[in-house]
């Protein structure tokens, strides 16, 4: 429902979304999501959508061969659209999909994913990352960063009009103050940080990625994963950790445990932080999402009144 203000209050699941946490891709495709979920693969001038599952294979092998092929001339063309693409040696990046802004391609030498942050792997090593987008960014000693899945929640908005408005979330007896940082195609996902402070009560520590060897597997590397962090075996679920089973394979980390139903938000879309286009001018955080929403008058109590008005 939509108040006068025009806040909106909405009850629903809340699915994962990790786009913007250093570790959400990473080459060989061990990050916090697949691959698929932030490319398109283009052949012969067509659209594949690789997040649909009949064209999952055939993307994730493509990527594979130009991720090798360091993505240059011959190799398949993708159209990236959740990872910075940085342009060949004296070009110019290739936009894809128009009119959709700030998609572009790699592959076949028309670029390739911008690197990111060294992230942490379940055998202690670091690994390199893919750098991934949000709708929404911020500045952080001055400079604009997008905004971490990891560390500050957020929620998904499919109208472009709400990204920075400010939220507020409640799951069981938590509740917290959120950020609308990207956009999708429907409400209902939610960053890495929001779903541990709605499950846990606080944002946990980073979560190593995969694979998990198997001399590891079962182990509490694996056992001691919290939502919204699962275990994906190679093997697939038959060789999910079990009384009994010994694994066979190696297991990816995913953030993919979402919240089934339940979860109750106020998107107080007449409430951005001071912000310029798409950037918020100052650093996002916990303490500052909090102070935003009640120093516009929004307090505890308001909050829950708003909230009593799903069960009328």
């Amino acid at each position: 429902m939509t108040f006068g203000d025009g806040s909106i209050l909405m009850k629903t699941g809340l699915e994962v979304n990790p786009d913007g946490a250093a570790a959400s891709y990473t080459p060989g495709d061990h990050g916090y999501t697949y691959i698929n979920n932030g490319v398109n693969l283009h052949i012969h001038g067509k659209k594949l959508g690789c997040s649909a599952q009949g064209n999952q294979s055939l993307c994730h092998t493509e990527w594979t061969k130009a991720e090798a092929g360091n993505f240059g001339p011959g190799t398949a063309e993708f159209c990236v659209y959740a990872m910075e693409v940085e342009p060949p040696a004296g070009g110019t990046k290739t936009a894809c999909e128009l009119p959709r802004k700030g998609r572009y391609f790699v592959g076949n030498g028309k670029g390739r994913p911008k690197a990111g942050e060294q992230v942490p792997t379940a055998s202690g090593d670091m690994v390199a990352s893919y750098l991934s987008m949000t709708h929404l960014t911020h500045t952080v000693h001055g400079q604009v960063a997008y905004i971490d899945s990891a560390a500050i929640p957020g929620l998904v908005t499919p109208q472009s009009n709400l990204v920075g408005a400010l939220a507020w979330v409640r799951y069981g007896d938590h509740e917290v103050f959120a950020i609308v940082n990207d956009s999708g195609p429907a409400f209902g996902e939610g960053s890495v940080a929001l779903h541990q402070q709605l499950r846990n009560g606080q944002v946990g520590s980073i979560q190593p990625i995969g694979p998990i060897p198997i001399d590891l597997r079962c182990s509490s590397v694996e056992t001691g994963l919290k939502p919204p962090f699962v275990s994906r075996p190679d093997g697939g679920a038959n060789d999910l950790c079990k009384a009994g089973h010994k694994a066979k394979t190696s297991s990816d980390i995913r953030a993919y445990q979402g919240i089934g139903s339940g979860v109750t938000s106020i998107i107080l879309a007449s409430i951005k932080p001071p912000m310029s286009g798409t950037t918020v001018t100052e650093e996002v955080t916990l303490e500052r999402l909090r102070e935003w929403v009640t120093k516009a008058g929004f307090t505890p109590e308001k909050l829950h009144q708003m909230a009593t008005c799903l069960a009328h």
